[in-house]
């Protein structure tokens, strides 16, 4: 009782105010300096742990909020976008809340986990970034008010756990049910993602594009995730979005055929092999060195060096490879122009620099294995396609692509192309959310509304809940109810509308049994069936964003204390 006198005789928002405001209340309604004088010091002692716990948890709601402050602008179709310059000066626009967060430089120990969460949900759905950390502000404003009376952590903590699992069985009753051959649902289902991004007038050609790159190297009868390693975006710089394609095969943007000595720049069926030792001669160790003092030695030197070169380039020939794609070595140079010349005579193309993360994607999608040293290249080593050739683009830039690959190789590559380097960042950022939300309807094929019609049913239906539950645990998951009505407030204040009576509208609709109302924010109007408008997601979006905001507002809840480690 005492505890909850000081506690609600005295709000404020900051925690240093409210511990002083504390103080002064006890000293002043209490003898001796505040407490009774029957066991003083242990009673003043608690009061001082339990102020301090009080302040850790409004410190870090407080740091927490902030986060989320930052980004609840760039919620939506109508959010804003953040310009975001780093060290080096170089500028980044985007409103991807992942994105933000991760350029964004986060002090506070507990606003870091806002940005954890926002990678985790980054990771698991692809969409939503913004939206999880948006829910976690405002589910730590409800903790707020609910610490203000009085109720204990851990108690609101296991409310909303218990608010957690309900909400998920009352999203299930809202999600329709979608399968991988249905493309036209797929399409929608990512433009809907795409409708809040840069470039979200270029969805009618990104959509399509994300959905056939995924359906392409998965089963979709049998598929319950996808591997997005096997999609490889390749970014160009130079015409439009328009110009973006998706290859069925590899398309080299840096690493070009070597021209050097005449090679070739276009061969049909080509043999190509991936090897990962270098065409050039070998050097002495770090330390050593060698000394020639005489013409002779020279020669020698040299003709040995031609015939190591010889030597290798009769093994490539006898193996069959007539394309040759060889991985960037840091000890020494990866050809030299005597081996470019001896190739280029045997009509071999040479295509240097392959990094070294590019080697599994090139050899799933040609068949080849990686060969390390000369003795081991076979012909069954050999990766195969219908041609190899080097490509001029409309600006002039060539790049190098390979097409006609095997059939069995599950892989595909989409040329990115941008008229700048910002746009093209986006764009490719935009395409990886895209690909993340088929990856999403994969692992759960499941379809509910957009425009904040999920979390108003799941409001209403938690707060019928709650009424039915005796004890403090009802208040949290009223308010854990209450909180989720920020997704529609702040979709309706970004689009210009008046927030208040969208949501006073929706909840009415809502009540009423229409549990597919939403808001339009492109309208600007409140209509009964999102899914007639083409607004729709994966339900692991919004399932994912609210078990990620509970669990590290839970978290949150339970850290009564900040220790600074002395390593």
């Amino acid at each position: 009782w005492y505890q909850r006198r000081v506690h609600g005789e005295n709000d404020s928002n900051d925690g240093s105010e409210r511990m002083s405001a504390a103080t002064v209340g006890v000293t002043s309604d209490l003898p001796s300096g505040g407490l009774p004088v029957a066991g003083g010091p242990q009673q003043k002692g608690n009061l001082a742990r339990n102020e301090k716990d009080r302040d850790v948890r409004y410190s870090n709601i407080k740091a927490a909020k902030g986060i989320a402050d930052v980004i609840r602008t760039s919620l939506g179709p109508k959010g804003m976008d953040k310009m975001i310059q780093d060290s080096k000066g170089e500028v980044l626009i985007t409103n991807d809340g992942a994105t933000i967060l991760r350029q964004m430089e986060v002090i506070h120990p507990t606003a870091k986990m806002l940005v954890e969460i926002s990678k985790a949900q980054d990771i698991e759905a692809g969409d939503g970034t913004t939206s999880v950390v948006v829910i976690a502000g405002a589910l730590l404003e409800a903790v707020e008010q609910l610490l203000d009376r009085g109720i204990h952590p851990s108690v609101i903590s296991d409310g909303f756990g218990h608010a957690l699992d309900k909400a998920k069985k009352i999203l299930g009753t809202i999600a329709q049910p979608v399968r991988l051959d249905e493309r036209d649902a797929l399409i929608t289902c990512v433009t809907t993602a795409l409708a809040s991004k840069v470039v979200s007038q270029n969805s009618s050609l990104l959509s399509p594009l994300a959905v056939d790159a995924v359906l392409k190297i998965i089963d979709p009868r049998t598929a319950t995730n996808v591997d997005l390693r096997d999609i490889k975006l390749v970014k160009k710089l130079g015409g439009t979005i328009e110009d973006t394609e998706m290859v069925d095969g590899l398309v080299f943007v840096k690493n070009k055929a070597a021209h050097a000595a005449g090679g070739p720049t276009r061969i049909a069926d080509p043999k190509i092999a991936l090897i990962q030792f270098c065409l050039s001669a070998p050097k002495t160790d770090i330390q050593n060195s060698v000394t020639v003092k005489d013409y002779t030695a020279m020669d020698r030197i040299l003709r040995e060096e031609r015939l190591y070169i010889a030597d290798l380039v009769k093994k490539i020939v006898k193996s069959g490879a007539n394309v040759l794609l060889i991985q960037k070595s840091i000890l020494r140079d990866a050809v030299n122009e005597l081996s470019l010349h001896f190739l280029a005579k045997k009509g071999i193309m040479v295509v240097t620099d392959i990094e070294r993360e590019d080697v599994e994607f090139i050899s799933k999608t040609i068949g080849a294995i990686p060969v390390a040293h000369i003795d081991y290249l076979t012909p069954e080593k050999l990766g195969k396609a219908k041609l190899v050739e080097e490509v001029t683009l409309g600006d002039e830039s060539k790049l190098l692509r390979v097409t006609g690959v095997p059939q069995t190789a599950q892989t595909v590559s989409i040329l990115v192309r941008g008229s700048n380097q910002l746009v093209l960042d986006e764009a490719e950022r935009s395409l990886h959310d895209a690909l993340c939300v088929v990856r999403a309807l994969v692992k759960n094929k499941g379809l509910i509304p957009g425009g904040g019609a999920p979390e108003i049913e799941i409001s209403q239906k938690l707060e019928e809940y709650a009424h039915g539950i005796e004890g403090a645990v009802s208040l949290c998951i009223k308010a854990y109810a209450e909180a989720l009505e920020i997704i529609p407030y702040t979709l309706s204040e970004n689009a210009g509308l008046n927030p208040i009576r969208i949501v006073t509208d929706l909840r009415a609709r809502h009540k009423h049994g229409k549990k597919l109302a939403g808001v339009n924010a492109k309208k600007g109007q409140v209509v009964d069936d999102m899914l007639a408008e083409n607004v729709m997601q994966p339900t692991l979006v919004t399932e994912s964003a609210l078990t990620l905001a509970t669990e590290v507002v839970r978290m949150i809840l339970k850290i009564d204390d900040i220790v600074i480690s002395a390593r």
